[in-house]
């Protein structure tokens, strides 16, 4: 997969509000989990950390038909730092399309 530029709104706060679940449960370094809006707010327009550079690899996805498991790593690069992560999706087909039910984030 090739890198691509990233601009605010490749993946913004409209990108989460759509696709995760109003109860989605994501944990992140197995922490607990955390709610939708703090995704949601955590990707708004002047928030901390603004990435250059994000790079997708080693991303497998598994179809169970109205669900799909999703896992790869990110590299994601910034003006004064980057940080590879690992992540797993959960996704489930709903009657408003694809949306994601649970997730995890870690380095």
């Amino acid at each position: 997969m090739h890198a691509r530029p990233v601009t605010e709104s490749f993946v913004g706060r409209p990108f989460f509000e759509e696709v995760l679940a109003d109860d989605a449960v994501i944990v992140s370094n197995g922490q607990a989990a955390f709610a939708k809006q703090r995704v949601v707010d955590a990707h708004q327009p002047g928030t901390a950390p603004k990435f250059t550079r994000v790079e997708m690899k080693n991303v497998t996805i598994l179809d169970h038909g109205t669900a799909a498991v999703v896992t790869g790593e990110g590299l994601y690069e910034g003006p004064q730092s980057s940080v590879t992560l690992k992540f797993m999706r959960v996704w489930v087909k709903t009657q408003n399309g694809w949306q994601i039910v649970a997730g995890t984030v870690s380095q």
